[in-house]
């Protein structure tokens, strides 16, 4: 029986639904691994408790790209669908217009708000790719070095999975591929971020082999 990676343990977690999302298997598995975790886990004081709980930074100002793939773009909207009014983006947060978590002036969205327009949508659209892009660019090694296809695939990607997500817990493999130049092992790291077991499961697998066919064009 081989063990979990890291990316994988974190995947049963990442569209953690419990039983008000109607999976009351995923609470009682919640159940089953709190009363088997050392006790010494279950303290205020414990890392992983103190980690979990830290401030997250706050959005930096996106910085004008121009040179944002629209092969990208189109894969984004594609996936990502416009919804004029707030939406549970799968577990828990507040989502508005084309998967926009938060506004210009880094206000959150939240589930009162009112209900945006296409043309709104495609504005925080805009800021959002803007804001994803030049986090990748200033974070991932390499990236001056990559082509448009490797840009957008891995732009796509933070913007399902998180903008920090190199080199943060969780994406171990993905990060480890990246650093070390590895870039044929990227398209199977990509496969790893799919959540599976979920309702999500398929979805997911469709967006990774299209973020994956950017990855080689």
């Amino acid at each position: 029986m081989s063990k979990l990676s890291v990316d994988e343990f974190e995947n049963f977690f990442r569209y953690y639904l419990g039983e008000e999302g109607g999976q009351p298997q995923q609470s009682d598995a919640i159940g089953i691994l709190y009363q088997e975790m050392p006790r010494s886990l279950l303290f205020e004081h414990a890392q992983w408790i103190r980690r979990y709980r830290e401030t997250p930074p706050k959005p930096v100002e996106p910085e004008s790209t121009g040179g944002i793939p629209q092969a990208a773009v189109d894969l984004i909207k594609e996936f990502e669908g416009f919804r004029s009014a707030p939406y549970n983006d799968g577990v828990g947060v507040a989502t508005i217009g084309y998967g926009a978590t938060f506004y210009e002036n880094g206000a959150q969205v939240t589930f009162s708000d009112q209900p945006i327009t296409e043309a709104r949508g495609e504005e925080l659209l805009k800021y959002h790719l803007e804001y994803f892009w030049g986090i990748q660019e200033s974070s991932i090694p390499y990236w001056g070095e990559m082509t448009d296809g490797q840009k957008g695939c891995l732009l796509s990607f933070s913007f399902n999975c998180g903008a920090h997500f190199y080199g943060a817990g969780g994406f171990n493999t993905i990060t480890g591929a990246i650093r070390d130049k590895r870039w044929a092992d990227v398209p199977n790291a990509l496969r790893l971020y799919v959540n599976p077991g979920s309702s999500v499961e398929a979805g997911l697998r469709r967006r990774r082999e299209a973020e994956i066919g950017l990855w080689v064009s």
